[in-house]
């Protein structure tokens, strides 16, 4: 029988080249797709900064 396969996970930071397995190339896609913590972070205050410069555009705007 065969010893069970241990699998060394490389950290993400570097890209994976065409020697990775399969697996390891799409969990690499996989992460850069996703947002993290500072790229919700990120878009909440964005959205946060939009809507309260409307707010503030728009009782100017009354108030003239």
């Amino acid at each position: 029988m065969m010893a069970a396969e241990t699998r060394v996970r490389r950290p993400l930071s570097n890209s994976p080249t065409g020697f990775d397995e399969l697996a390891l190339r799409r969990r690499y896609l996989r992460q850069r797709r996703r947002l993290d913590a500072r790229g919700w972070t990120t878009m909440w205050v964005t959205v946060a900064a939009v809507m309260g410069w409307l707010f503030i555009a728009g009782f100017a705007g009354l108030g003239h």
